[in-house]
């Protein structure tokens, strides 16, 4: 019989919280290559954004104890 793995939703959690972080260096990255083709409003919004969201990550990612 399996055992429960108290964990694996811990685990799981960290994991999406890396994928997130990587995407969003990526997309930070994609921004500074084509800056040029939107506006500067445009660039503001999407930079708050991600900013938050990166903020957000890694306020959490002290939290959760793997």
């Amino acid at each position: 019989m399996p055992r429960n793995d108290g964990n694996k939703s811990q685990n799981e959690d960290l994991k999406k919280m890396e994928l997130t972080l990587k995407n969003i260096r990526k997309n930070e990255k994609f921004l500074a290559e084509n800056a040029g083709e939107l506006t500067p409003h445009q660039l503001k919004d999407v930079k708050k954004h991600l900013a938050s969201k990166k903020k957000f990550l890694e306020e959490t990612d002290g939290t959760i104890q793997s």
